[in-house]
């Protein structure tokens, strides 16, 4: 074995007993699952509905269906003397649609019956095909009449809140939908009509006529249900006495009339907010308001907030009477709106709106409804609403994708991946230690807006980078929280710039001096460190049981240290790169003056020794401006 002289830091020496001896007792090694070259399991499970018409959306549910980089998909309908191909929609792996128009439908024997077989053929990139059948048996018709059973809008023994849900049953309901400018969309919909009389919580009895849809029909057709819209009886509470009709409205809007039922009795209550959770929350974070009655479609559910703001500099902002500040929540059921604390730009390299200001939230918080002309006043939170708004906290999703993995193999590496990663979150949150920054290893669930950063292995623009942002411009101030360093961006394909972003740890391999094409930067050190396991260099990968007592653990350790080092000082270099460092102008990306240890200075004064803090170099630092730049757009208090 070759004789490595190199020093670290004792911070990293400390790191590496602990996590060593810690895994002994705490940690496991994932072995690596390749492929045996058989096909992926592909299979059909049903095919929905039974009844179609023109415009009918069909649905395939089964397994295998892939995605368009690993093969294409075709949808076959087959009988004796009858051969149609589609191309279908891809919902995921489990689900196709496709559409019957009205060519398909005639060449199936519409109207009539289709007895045949549905067949999914899968090509698949690498070259091979096959394909999974299943039986249908269609009944195929030009519309449908419709029959209702019962409407049951409220629930038992009380009243019907907006945005409940609604129930209604019978047969022969369409399952299309309707546009905004009212035309309907794929075979057609079914539409309840409502007329009677409506007397308002404390008014005089008054006439009504209304029609309402609810937004899902069952795959038999014998259900509707939905939340109650405001269409149906209006948005004011009271109470509805009269009809209920049902008809289908189809394609080129034929109108197909079914049957009414009469004393028909809802009873409708007020929009109340009962509940808003959590009670501090910072920009980008989801928020939770519970209650009932709310309500969206062509209505819209707003939280009036009347009261005062009060920044933690002890600056007092009035939002009274007119000027009470109104939010507009999005529905997600009768009972339940989310809201996010979100910002815009102020056009002076800052961000205004609510979270853009740490401070508290005071006042009485009042559910409004609109729709058409009416307003209903709803009941408010009680005893007002107490929020903290707290500091902008920059969120950041570490995405570990297939290829980071892959190259792990080449460096002999893959059994301590778990060592690795856990090292390169201790470097990105020391780098960031006092910035309102907050790195995760699993997607957030709690935040809407924040960044993702994705580690890969072969930089796929094909051009031995170690790490690009390949986000749009400079962002000053830090007003976009939700970059994605990653994947492809069109826009910077258009200006001609390098167009996938993220971390590749492949072209860490420039380093090294044997590598087909080393960096002006190549080292010796970094093949004395690394090619004891790289299979390229007549290495022996690290296996199992290696760590923590192995006669190979220290190299191992050091090893493991240096990549996971140079990994985390890329993903932080980056990262600042996102939130509009290095500080100054808009055409300053990088410090000016270069010198050692310096996060945002230039890759190529940046060597493999100070990436990989080694023999006294690193750990790299914030320059003064970088530094009081991040504080004081990501402070901390």
């Amino acid at each position: 074995m070759r004789s490595i002289n190199v020093t670290c830091r004792p911070t990293a020496i400390y790191w590496l007993i602990g996590v060593l001896f810690g895994c002994l007792y705490g940690c496991t090694s994932t072995p690596s699952t390749l492929p045996d070259g058989s096909l992926p399991e592909l299979t059909i499970n049903r095919v929905e509905p039974a009844t179609v018409l023109p415009g009918s959306l069909i649905k395939v549910f089964g397994q295998g269906f892939v995605g368009e980089n690993e093969g294409s998909l075709i949808v076959l309908l087959e009988r004796v003397g009858i051969s149609r191909m589609i191309s279908p929609d891809r919902i995921n792996d489990g689900e196709l649609n496709f559409t019957i128009d009205q060519a398909t439908f005639g060449m199936l024997g519409g109207p009539g019956r289709f007895e045949g077989v549905l067949k999914v053929q899968v090509d698949y990139a690498a070259g091979t095909s096959q394909s999974a059948e299943s039986p249908v048996d269609w009944s195929l018709t030009q519309t449908l009449q419709p029959q209702l059973s019962s409407f049951s809008p409220a629930h038992e023994g009380g009243p019907v809140y907006l945005g409940s849900q609604a129930t209604a049953s019978g047969s022969g309901f369409l399952m299309g939908s309707k546009k905004e400018d009212g035309s309907v969309v794929g075979e057609g919909v079914t539409e309840l009509r409502i007329s009677g009389k409506f007397t308002p919580e404390g008014g005089q009895e008054q006439d009504w006529s209304g029609a309402c849809i609810l937004s899902t029909t069952s795959v038999m057709r014998d259900n509707l249900n939905g939340p109650f819209p405001a269409e149906c009886i209006g948005i004011k509470p009271g109470t509805f006495e009269g009809d209920v009709s049902v008809v289908n409205i189809h394609i080129d809007d034929l109108e197909v009339a079914g049957n009414t039922l009469s004393g028909v009795s809802i009873e409708l209550g007020p929009t109340v907010l009962t509940r808003v959770t959590p009670t501090q929350a910072a920009r980008g974070q989801w928020i939770e308001m519970s209650g009932r009655g709310f309500v969206s479609g062509k209505a819209t559910t707003v939280v009036v907030i009347d009261g005062t703001f009060t920044t933690n500099d002890n600056e007092v902002i009035n939002y009274h009477g007119e000027d009470a500040l109104s939010i507009v929540p999005e529905v997600i059921s009768g009972d339940t709106m989310n809201y996010v604390l979100r910002v815009v730009s102020d056009g002076k390299g800052g961000v205004t709106g609510l979270g853009s200001r740490a401070g508290v939230l005071s006042g009485t918080a009042t559910p409004v409804v609109y729709w058409n002309n009416e307003e209903q006043i709803g009941i408010p939170l009680p005893s007002g609403i107490d929020f903290t708004v707290l500091p902008q906290k920059q969120v950041i999703f570490i995405k570990y994708l297939p290829g980071f993995t892959d190259a792990l193999r080449v460096f002999g590496l893959r059994n301590v991946e778990h060592l690795i990663r856990q090292r390169i979150f201790e470097v990105v949150q020391r780098d960031y230690l006092g910035i309102n920054v907050e790195f995760r290893e699993t997607r957030p669930t709690d935040f809407i807006e924040y960044a993702v950063i994705e580690i890969g292995g072969q930089d796929p623009n094909d051009r031995d980078l170690i790490g690009l942002d390949n986000t749009m411009g400079k962002d000053i101030g830090n007003v976009v929280f939700d970059d994605v360093v990653g994947g492809w961006n069109a826009d910077s394909a258009e200006v001609g710039t390098a167009a996938f972003g993220g971390v590749f740890i492949s072209s860490y391999l420039g380093f090294s001096p044997s590598s087909d094409q080393p960096m002006p930067l190549a080292v010796d050190l970094f093949d004395d460190i690394f090619g004891p396991f790289m299979p390229s260099q007549g290495g022996q990968k690290v296996e199992d049981g290696e760590l923590p007592n192995g006669d190979r653990a220290d190299e191992i350790g050091l090893a493991i240290l240096s990549l996971a080092n140079m990994i985390g000082n890329t993903l932080t270099h980056e990262m600042g790169h996102t939130m509009g460092l290095a500080a100054g102008p808009a055409e300053l990306f990088h410090n000016i003056e270069p010198q050692e240890n310096q996060i945002m200075d230039a890759g190529i004064y940046r060597d493999f020794e100070e990436r990989a803090e080694l023999n006294g170099k690193g750990p790299a630092i914030w320059t003064i401006e970088n530094r009081a730049y991040l504080e004081r757009v990501l402070p901390v208090d």
